[in-house]
């Protein structure tokens, strides 16, 4: 123990001794939904996890949500366990925006390494589309904007975002071409997602003449705002034989967070925010004992357009300032050098933080995909952007034991 906590080869070897892996997955309908509640969506997400896993509702001795942007209800793990019927032993929110799925994973393996839990659902779902008004909306989009200092000068999220967006572009030389060649992606794997809201085709030019929400961002580099729920459990290798899961397993290899800033103001340059997509990335290659080449398909937090550019370029798939044109000439498609999002992401699949990218990394591994599938995944990275562009964490997951 160095400092008090684990350093990479230690916690390799929590990993490797206790083999965590992901043994169901699930997601609801996504849309506008109207008349469910997000009780509801929860509900119906940890049902298709868990008879995808093919295990009973009284197996499941662990809970881990997420917050809600609807309920509001303080103790939310607690409210759902008394609503889906479920008395765990181990039970937590995770609150740390877009980087909250992915910390999940971590979360459950963490329990489960302690001895607090041996199987545990994930679950978050919300009815965002249909159960929040236009003012209460407003309100949230301000939530991570400093109250002082920000948002009474008329900075929101988008606009945030949008001066990261304007600052890139600046410094090396990118266009808005660039920016939508990742909506472009993202909605052409969106069109072989069975629950993709947003299926058909767009061009970089729908993108360029769209309506313009804070320049250079347009209404199709930002992500969509839908109902739904999604869901995943988290056990071990020898308690899935136990179990009798029949699925394939996806192991979790690493993981790890890194944290920038909070507040914009608090920002001193793009590096600031590399630094702590490559701090959470690193400490997932090097538990792992991998490299980004190793990776097969990544799927990476894309809230806009310009937060994939910069988990790109922040994780070292590809140098700084050239993710555009990665982007641009077609490398994060299916097929491609390294598949983006294969779902469609946040950008036209729907959004529930990065669930769906954890639950499509799982059938990737699978071989599950279906005409989304890519050929010889065996190896999937999932990169949460909590904030603007300010808090993450990174997961590596594989088809087989940590060797």
């Amino acid at each position: 123990m160095a400092g008090g906590s684990l350093n990479m080869k230690e916690a390799r070897e929590v990993l490797k001794k206790n083999k965590i892996v992901i043994a169901g997955v699930g997601e609801t309908e996504q849309g506008k939904i109207p008349d469910k509640s997000s009780f509801h969506f929860l509900s119906q997400a940890s049902k298709i996890a868990i008879e995808d896993a093919g295990i009973k509702k009284s197996d499941v001795d662990g809970l881990v949500t997420a917050f809600s942007l609807v309920e509001h209800t303080f103790m939310h793990c607690t409210t759902f366990a008394d609503y889906f019927g479920l008395r765990p032993r181990f039970f937590s929110s995770v609150a740390v925006g877009g980087a909250t799925a992915v910390w999940m994973v971590a979360e459950a393996a963490m329990a489960i390494a302690s001895g607090q839990a041996e199987v545990v659902l994930c679950v978050r779902g919300d009815n965002t589309l249909s159960g929040i008004s236009s003012s209460g909306m407003v309100a949230l989009i301000r939530e991570m904007c400093h109250a002082e200092f920000e948002f009474p000068y008329g900075l929101t999220t988008p606009g945030g975002y949008a001066l990261a967006a304007q600052r890139y572009l600046h410094d090396f030389g990118t266009t808005r071409e660039h920016l939508a060649a990742v909506a472009v992606t993202m909605r052409k794997h969106a069109a072989n997602k069975e629950n993709a809201m947003n299926k058909e085709p767009l061009s970089i030019d729908d993108v360029l003449n769209s309506r313009i929400i804070a320049e250079p961002l347009s209404k199709y580099d930002c992500s969509i705002i839908s109902d739904g729920g999604a869901a995943f459990i988290v056990t071990t290798e020898a308690k899935a034989k136990e179990l009798g899961i029949q699925n394939p397993l996806a192991y979790l290899w690493g993981m790890g967070q890194g944290y920038s800033h909070q507040y914009l103001t608090s920002l001193k340059d793009l590096d600031q925010i590399y630094n702590a997509v490559n701090a959470s990335g690193q400490k997932a290659f090097q538990t792992a004992g991998l490299g980004p080449k190793d990776v097969d398909v990544a799927f990476l937090y894309d809230c806009f357009t310009i937060t994939v550019l910069l988990e790109l370029e922040g994780l070292g798939f590809v140098p700084k300032g050239e993710g555009g044109a990665f982007a641009l000439e077609g490398r994060m498609e299916i097929g491609k050098d390294l598949p983006v999002n294969t779902h469609g992401g946040l950008l036209s699949q729907a959004h529930l933080g990065a669930m769906h990218h954890v639950v499509e990394a799982v059938l990737q591994l699978r071989k599950q995909a279906g005409p989304r599938q890519v050929k010889d995944a065996d190896v999937a990275l999932v990169h949460g952007n909590g904030g603007i562009v300010s808090a993450h964490s990174t997961i590596l997951l594989g088809k087989e034991a940590l060797s």
